[in-house]
């Protein structure tokens, strides 16, 4: 990508370079944000950062495979998911926490349900079961996980803490409703109706990960930073 011209009109590897950067820089930003937030607070700050350094590798190796091929397959981005997802709800799992206990049994069924949600999507993409039951089953999880943010020890948690906290989990809520459900419904229109990785659907996708990784990492940093300053 660096030291490559390419031309404007190449929207796909405008996006990637352009998600490139700004993963590694916020999760740069959040990295050192390590050394001012609270100790409290740096279990979710950490987890969001690495978050935001696995996206940014994703995101530089797919700007060179565009590069050089000018063609892209779901394939590499389960692998920065596999590892991006379940990173992040453990982030959202520590965030509710710090408001209140939270059993423990609830980091292990939403990371494992974000890694079976995942899981399900590869494994219809990939043909080994029908995809439209990848893209049921990923759906399954997805609501399952909302459901213990919306309803469960989470949930109680956060409704008794201080004001930040509860603006910030409510936004976090919010994009992990509304922005997630981009990616089940791009895999259905990706491998279900056929209609394959266009460069829309690239740009589609990488146009979610700003919204559902980088905002909301830079939300659990800013609440963190909002109790400090």
């Amino acid at each position: 990508m660096f030291g490559t011209a390419f031309p404007s009109s190449d929207l796909v590897s405008s996006s990637f370079g352009v998600a490139t950067i700004a993963t590694l820089t916020t999760a740069l930003l959040a990295l050192i944000g390590l050394s001012w937030v609270s100790e409290r607070w740096r279990l979710p700050v950490a987890l969001s950062g690495a978050a935001l350094l696995a996206s940014a590798f994703f995101y530089f190796e797919a700007s060179q495979t565009w590069l050089a091929t000018q063609q892209m397959t779901a394939g590499p981005r389960y692998v920065g998911w596999f590892v991006v997802q379940p990173l992040q709800v453990a982030s959202v799992f520590f965030f509710a926490r710090i408001a209140g206990p939270v059993p423990v049994g609830v980091f292990w069924r939403i990371t494992v349900g974000a890694i079976l949600m995942v899981l399900s999507r590869f494994l219809g993409d990939g043909g080994i079961f029908n995809p439209t039951l990848g893209v049921l089953l990923s759906m399954a999880f997805w609501l399952y996980i909302l459901g213990e943010m919306y309803f469960g020890a989470m949930n109680d948690a956060v409704r008794k803490s201080s004001g930040p906290i509860r603006l910030g989990y409510f936004w976090i809520r919010l994009i992990m409703t509304i922005g997630w459900a981009i990616l089940p419904i791009l895999h259905f229109v990706d491998v279900v109706i056929g209609a394959g990785h266009q460069r829309g659907i690239i740009v589609l996708y990488t146009l979610a990960d700003f919204v559902n990784l980088i905002t909301v990492s830079m939300i659990v940093l800013a609440v963190a930073g909002k109790e400090r300053f």
